[in-house]
């Protein structure tokens, strides 16, 4: 994991110099399970303890049922954890309410903007490109969700998570074209999960 994460971090810091916001990337994989929420989890960590800057984790479904189109809405649903410099955007409906005790509910009721709750979304990812240094979108499989296509021309780049043993090359490839084809920048891939046998001769040692 070490090395895919210096790779990542080697990478948002050549892009960021080139940036005046918000640093976004979207993780998703070809299958459910590969651990992507764990990834995501993992490098947001590091981001923030590595770079020091603030960063979000942002469940990418739940922003097609939030209304964070103004700035000052942004404390109700994003979280600061126990670590520096990270936040969290969970997928359940918890709400920050002392963020919200001087707000009424008609502030945050969803208003009829665009045609979808995907461009609703992306105007929340808007606001958020605005409260944070960087986002990273915890995407669905593309196997059973089109979110990490939708999102991936409106990030600077995606991570695709591949399971060890699991997914299969063809997979790979479809999520890859899949990505490409939305104008998404492919940052690269992850192997997650993966075993690493101990000979026997070293088994007999331990």
């Amino acid at each position: 994991m070490q090395q895919y994460l210096q790779l990542f971090l080697n990478s948002v810091q050549k892009k960021g110099k080139h940036l005046d916001k918000c640093f976004v990337v979207a993780f998703t994989s070809a299958l459910p399970e590969e651990g992507v929420s764990y990834v995501a989890q993992s490098f947001g960590v590091e981001l923030a303890r590595r770079i020091g800057k603030r960063t979000l984790i942002a469940d990418a479904r739940r922003l097609t049922s939030l209304n964070i189109l103004q700035y000052e809405s942004v404390g109700r649903y994003c979280f600061p954890t126990d670590v520096p410099n990270l936040w969290n955007l969970p997928a359940d409906e918890e709400t920050n309410n002392e963020a919200a005790d001087e707000e009424t509910d008609d502030d945050f009721r969803l208003q009829p903007y665009g045609d979808s709750n995907l461009k609703i979304s992306l105007a929340n990812l808007q606001t958020l490109r605005f409260a944070f240094d960087y986002v990273l979108l915890d995407c669905p499989a593309l196997g059973v969700s089109d979110e990490a296509t939708f999102f991936a021309p409106e990030t600077d780049g995606v991570m695709v998570v591949v399971e060890a043993d699991r997914t299969k090359r063809e997979q790979i490839q479809n999520t890859q074209r899949a990505i490409e084809t939305a104008n998404g920048n492919l940052l690269g891939f992850i192997l997650n999960k993966r075993n690493y046998i101990v000979p026997n001769w070293l088994y007999k040692r331990l």
